[in-house]
């Protein structure tokens, strides 16, 4: 529960955060186009504005420079709540484990490093604070730069041999590369992506596992419905069968007491049997969903990761465990039926035990006992054994296609996907 409101709590702050300071709202304003600002930061940006034009930091749009903003209420009243109540339970990091802005002087007084950063720029390779971080969110020369939650060190990400950034990764070898290493290395003639461009790769084929891995979840979802099913019409058996015992023993109940007893013992006896291989079908369909739900959930986290470093790392340490786990064919339970003869000729031979008076009504309970269920199961059968034939060659031939479809992501691992391989030219003329 506190993990789930502290995530809950983490959602509402990025929410009630200005897109200017990166603090909670204060006197939020609206602009023309929808998006909200403190409004010290909208009279900010309006005395750097030129010509009477005001920019959306957010998209972009062009506004008169104009103070007749009009303020948000509803939100002030949400971000001043939040600001009193879940904020101030929080605990404050601790300096060791702050990653510190580049651009502020030590404080030598109080021992500190300045005030925490609140993004760090891959292109500048710095940390900076809410405040040093403006130009890289307001002016256009910094439009391309990547910012990325603060980076305590950036030792992971810059090639030990160049000591350069990671701009590159090599899809044959699956390593990073810098600017040097595609020009001086021995990668020539690899396939060679930009950091984003394989993360977009990447999670194209995240994008196919979760496909798969829903239609593996529906397929043992359907399973499981048709243990249900078979349940229900079982219970409904027993019901309908003790509804006719019922009946049978108030117009004779002195002298069929012993004959309902022997009834229920072979109804029982049958019921649990159908009932124990039910239940033994529904655990490993329990195992399937579980296993294919792990899939799913790693999947679904990967494609949330936004760090293209991070994304990737995680994916090769882990999607050849979700292609396995994948492989594995879902149980496919054997048909449950109803076998009513046994228990009729069981019944049949009690029932010659009592008086020549009661043969007529013994054998009239137990021909209703046995066409409970048989006459149904007899119609459903003949209804469902074509779908049934469909279905076993559909899911065939998906197995099927599903195996040549991993095998050759495995062969080509993403060589074939998405962009072009990478060329010096064009990256020459992107930083042109």
């Amino acid at each position: 529960m506190m993990a789930a409101s502290a995530g809950n709590s983490s959602v509402l702050e990025e929410e009630l955060t200005c897109p200017v300071c990166l603090d909670v709202y204060r006197d939020p304003h609206l602009l023309p186009c929808g998006h909200n600002f403190c409004l010290p930061c909208l009279r900010r940006l309006k005395s750097r504005s030129d010509r009477g034009r005001l920019r959306c930091p957010e998209c972009r749009q062009s506004h008169r420079s104009s103070s007749n903003w009009q303020k948000n209420f509803k939100l002030a009243n949400i971000a001043d709540g939040f600001r009193r109540g879940d904020r101030s339970e929080r605990c404050p990091p601790s300096r060791s484990d702050q990653v510190h802005c580049d651009y502020c002087p030590e404080d030598a007084s109080r021992d500190a490093k300045g005030p925490a950063a609140v993004k760090t720029c891959l292109k500048c390779e710095v940390s900076m604070c809410s405040q040093h971080v403006q130009p890289h969110l307001e002016l256009p020369a910094f439009r391309e730069h990547p910012l990325v939650e603060p980076l305590g060190d950036m030792r992971t990400r810059k090639c030990s041999e160049h000591d350069e950034m990671f701009r590159y990764y090599c899809l044959d070898e699956r390593l990073f590369l810098c600017n040097a290493c595609t020009i001086e290395g021995t990668h020539s003639g690899h396939a060679i992506k930009t950091l984003k461009n394989a993360m977009k790769d990447f999670k194209a084929c995240l994008d196919i596992q979760l496909h798969k891995t829903n239609r593996k979840i529906l397929k043992a979802e359907k399973n499981r419905l048709e243990q249900k099913e078979i349940e229900r019409q079982n219970k409904a058996y027993r019901d309908d069968t003790n509804q006719h015992l019922d009946a049978f023993r108030e117009t004779s109940v002195a002298r069929l007491d012993a004959f309902l007893s022997s009834l229920r013992d072979c109804i029982s006896s049958r019921d649990g049997e159908q009932c124990s291989g039910i239940q033994q079908n529904l655990s490993r369909i329990a195992q399937d969903q579980s296993r294919l739900q792990d899939v799913h959930s790693g999947v679904q986290r990967l494609l949330q990761e936004s760090d293209a470093f991070n994304l990737i790392k995680e994916y090769n340490s882990s999607i050849k465990r979700y292609r396995r786990l994948l492989r594995k064919p879902l149980f496919v339970p054997d048909e449950v039926t109803v076998d009513t003869e046994p228990l009729f000729e069981t019944l049949e031979g009690k029932m010659c035990e009592f008086m020549a008076e009661l043969r007529q009504d013994a054998h009239t309970l137990l021909s209703s006992i046995c066409e409970i269920e048989g006459g149904d199961a007899e119609e459903e059968e003949d209804e469902d054994d074509d779908e049934e034939s469909c279905d076993d060659e559909d899911e065939e031939e998906e197995s099927e296609e599903e195996m040549r479809s991993e095998e050759e992501e495995e062969q080509q691992d993403l060589t074939d996907s998405g962009d072009e391989e990478y060329s010096p030219e064009e990256e020459q003329d992107e930083e042109d």
